[in-house]
This record gives structure tokens, sequence and C-alpha cells, in this order.
């Protein structure tokens, strides 16, 4: 697959103010590829979202594993570490306030797709027009009105997006749990991932299988045939009402 094409037209149609990004993920039984940039470089752990805005904005290719992030949720809600007990899980999202009472947290616990410990091994992203490797997801942020173009793009062949909602926290997972049901999804970057990562008020990511990039692609080309395309067309062709000030003004300009 032609990705460094497929992320050109993504920028000349979407107009991202940050790389269009490609995600691996490594699994328990596969190597983790050499010269990745991954956190121990620099003598820090990191949360997992401050490693993929260095991919969308800086360009790098980097990585993580258990042992590069010190996000406690992260390393839960990825396998990486193994939780004794979900109403562990519930105290802490107690704890951080997210819920009124224990029961909404148990119920958000419980609906929470936390990944079995040790199912994978770490974590490669990278600009999608470097590609080093085959990725199984590809990650978009922008701003609302670049995410709706990409929901036209998308639904132009397949009809349907969901939206997932993060503002509990787990930004990270929610991007990435499109690998794991296989469709894409809508993020909105929750506490942690704006605080953390500098993640901006105005944005939010299209997350999707690198199996729907190329219809993807072909539906944002098709739809701008159409029309549908960003910048969004204000209508301009009318002629605007003139407010008193401007109307006495122009009773007093002569003509030439």
């Amino acid at each position: 697959m032609d990705y460094k094409r497929y992320s050109e037209s993504i920028k000349r149609m979407i107009m991202p103010q940050s790389f269009p990004l490609g995600v691996k993920i490594i699994k328990k039984d596969e190597p983790f590829p050499d010269g990745v940039v991954r956190p121990s470089k620099f003598g820090i752990k990191v949360a997992l979202c401050q490693w993929i805005t260095l991919a969308r904005r800086w360009g790098w290719v980097v990585g993580t594993m258990a042992e590069d992030i010190n996000c406690a949720p992260c390393l839960a809600a990825f396998g990486f570490r193994k939780l004794k007990s979900k109403a562990d899980f519930v105290q802490f999202i107690m704890d951080m306030g997210y819920f009124h009472s224990r029961d909404l947290a148990s119920a958000m616990a419980e609906q929470s797709e936390l990944l079995k410990p040790g199912e994978i091994k770490g974590i490669v992203i990278f600009p999608l027009d470097k590609a080093p490797l085959s990725p199984d997801l590809v990650v978009i942020y922008g701003t609302p009105a670049q995410m709706t173009r990409l929901a036209v793009g998308f639904i132009y062949n397949h009809g349907r997006l969901i939206s997932s909602e993060t503002g509990f926290g787990l930004s990270c997972l929610s991007t990435f749990m499109p690998f794991w049901k296989h469709e894409p999804a809508l993020v909105h970057p929750g506490r942690g991932e704006r605080m953390l990562a500098g993640t901006a008020d105005n944005e939010m990511s299209f997350a999707a299988p690198a199996s729907y990039l190329e219809a993807l692609v072909d539906g944002l080309e098709q739809t701008q045939k159409k029309g549908l395309r960003y910048p969004m067309q204000g209508y301009l062709l009318y002629q605007p009402p003139l407010i008193p000030p401007m109307k006495a003004l122009e009773e007093k300009l002569m003509d030439l």
C-alpha cells in the first residue's frame, strides 16, 4: 500500500496541523523494531499520549513498551501491568472525581474494554508518509470541522461511524481500540491527554484500521468532486443589510 501517497492526499484534502499517523501494535510474540525512539533514550518514562504528540508534531518514529510508561491507567488499560481487581480501577476513577457515585463508576469500569495482561508487547507510532513498517492503524488529529470532513469521506463507502467519549481518561486506549474493534472511531481526547500531551482545546482525532485507508481516501476524493471540502465553504453570495450608522454614512456619500 502506498502510504506516502495516501498521507499526501489526506494532508491536501483535510489540511491537518500535525502529521497523519500510522500505528503498529507489537504482539507479545513479535520482536520490537530496532531504531525506534523510546523514552529511555532520554532517561525518562512518559504517558503514552506524550509519545503520540511527539510523532505527530515532531515527525519522529517512536515507540513504547511497559518499562517506558509511568501512567498507571495506561499500564492497566493496555495490559502492560495486571490489575489485582476491577475494584481498584473503580476506586481510581472515583478518586479522580469522574463520577458522582460508585455505582456509576462501577458501570463505567465494566464497560471499559481493557486489554488482557500480556496481550501486546508495545506500540510503534510514526508519520504515515514515513511508514517504516505496515501500520495496523491510522490516526489523524484535527479540528471538529476537519473531523467532519473525514467522517464524510468515510461514510461515502461505509455509511457508519461511531464516536468515543473519553472525558474520564484513557484517550490512548480509545484511540487504539479501533484495532481490536475493527471499525473506525471519532475520539474526544480526555483530561490527561490535554494536560500531559499538549493536545489543544480544539483538537480531536479520527482512528481507523489501516485496512480502511484506501476506501477512506477514495471517499474523500469522490466527495471533494461534489464540492464537500475543507475549509468549509461559507455562503457569501448575498447582500448584507446596512445597519443605521452605515446607512447614515452612505446617504452622505457623493457619486463621482
